[in-house]
């Protein structure tokens, strides 16, 4: 087909006569592959991965495989493991095995070269860090979600006055204002115990408000709950008041250092009228202090029935048990410290830096506050100052200003006179200069008649 098409270019005529061009005949494909001095190549076609693994192309030797999906460079490059048979595939995977457990086996054994460091805190210290390492198991959750609402919930109750707590009558509607003219708050406080009086009257009237509209009670005028506007006293006064009450109400009976049980049975049996329960409870707490520990009977006895060297040694075991439990205490509060400077070292660092921090911003500000004072000190006396100095300089650029005025009007004088001045110092220069032409001639004159 080439030799056919290169035949009719030969004998073909020129392009120049208008004939038409040369058939050149040309397979369906393109190409017969020697339209150039070299011949051109088969192009390789891409491999089809679904074709069967012993299947061959057409123009070429090479078997078409299914090309494995080797991302990671596991498989050797050399090697297609396509086409084996399950036999080969087994033998492969054992082999592979034998080689690994080979290659395990070749490793070095392990060194059980270590150190265990034990700190040297409580036992219950221990245990309780291994509890907060330890995860949290659902019941103990539940259990303490379920202790913690009960705690809030006594908490809530114990807000309340008493009068609620215990389900005592009270009105179901307060008027504050009738109840300000009951309680005579109107009139103004006369002295300390009135005020004080006054103080404790509003505080009782706008807590009967707030149980009335808070707890609300068959009879109340408001039924839909109106919202209360008191503010409870936070508890940290109230504990503090029920505490100093205590104080003052033990004090009173006789035993200040009694406990709370103790002085309500004291005053619970005052209201019985049984004093002797009275005496008791207060004669426990005066002996209390007059008892002296004896050793040799481990028991607290009266002063009176021990002698010197007894009470001498009483107070020495006493003494020593508290040097003993100080020195525990001691030692706890240390262990207690090291371990909250470690939890809390870093907050320690961060304050320390944010204090030389503070110190240097405070230095800064004092500096800054005494320059704005100095410069506003500044600003207020050229403010006064200011204008008086303006016109000071002023008046004295206006006296300056005439002084040239007047100095420039005598340069313009002496300027002139200085002209005029040369004006006839040259007309006499030129009278000169003829006078003495004159003489020249005349002498000249002279000199030839004497000559003659």
């Amino acid at each position: 087909m080439e030799a056919r098409n290169l035949r009719n270019m030969i004998i073909a005529q020129t392009p120049l006569l208008g004939e038409e061009n040369t058939p050149i005949h040309a397979p369906a494909n393109g190409g017969t592959g020697f339209e150039g001095a070299t011949p051109r190549h088969q192009v390789a076609f891409t491999p089809n991965p679904l074709v069967t693994p012993g299947a061959t192309d057409a123009t070429s030797a090479t078997p078409l495989r299914t090309p494995m999906r080797d991302n990671l460079s596991i498989n050797p490059e050399d090697r297609s493991f396509a086409g084996e048979t399950p036999r080969e595939m087994r033998m492969r995977v054992d082999s592979t095995k034998r080689s690994l457990q080979a290659s395990f086996k070749s490793l070095p054994e392990p060194e059980n070269n270590f150190e265990l460091l034990v700190p040297d805190d409580e036992g219950e210290d221990d245990t309780e860090s291994g509890k907060a390492l330890s995860e949290e198991d659902a019941a103990e959750r539940d259990a303490r979600i379920k202790r913690l609402k009960e705690e809030v919930e006594r908490a809530a109750l114990a807000r309340r006055s008493q009068v609620v707590q215990h389900g005592l009558p009270r009105p179901p509607n307060v008027d504050l204002e009738r109840r300000f003219d009951d309680l005579s708050l109107v009139p103004p406080p006369e002295g300390e115990h009135e005020a004080v009086q006054r103080l404790i009257d509003l505080e009782l009237a706008q807590l009967m408000k707030h149980d009335s509209v808070a707890h609300l009670i068959p009879g109340t005028a408001h039924p839909g709950g109106t919202p209360s506007t008191y503010e409870p006293p936070p508890d940290a006064y109230v504990a503090a008041a029920k505490a100093a009450v205590h104080r003052e109400l033990a004090g009173t009976l006789g035993f200040p250092n009694a406990p709370e049980e103790q002085v309500r049975n004291a005053v619970r049996a005052l209201a019985v009228g049984d004093d002797a329960a009275v005496d008791e409870s207060a004669s426990w707490v005066r002996l209390r202090g007059t008892l002296v520990l004896d050793t040799a009977s481990r028991s607290w006895l009266p002063a009176e029935d021990l002698d010197a060297d007894a009470r001498a040694a009483g107070y020495k075991a006493a003494l020593e048990e508290r040097r003993a439990t100080v020195g525990r205490e001691a030692a706890r509060a240390a262990k207690v410290e090291k371990k909250l400077g470690v939890t809390l070292g870093g907050y320690t660092t961060r304050a320390e830096e944010l204090g030389k921090r503070l110190g240097t911003a405070s230095v800064a500000i004092r500096e800054t506050a005494v320059e704005y004072e100095s410069f506003g000190r500044l600003r207020a006396t050229e403010t006064a100052m200011g204008p008086a100095r303006v016109a000071t300089l002023k008046e004295e650029v206006d006296r300056l200003e005439g002084r040239e005025r007047t100095l420039q009007s005598l340069y313009a004088e002496l300027e002139k006179e200085k002209r005029e001045a040369e004006g006839r110092v040259g007309a006499l220069e030129e009278r000169v200069m003829e006078e003495a032409e004159m003489l020249n001639e005349a002498a000249l004159a002279e000199m030839e008649a004497a000559e003659e």
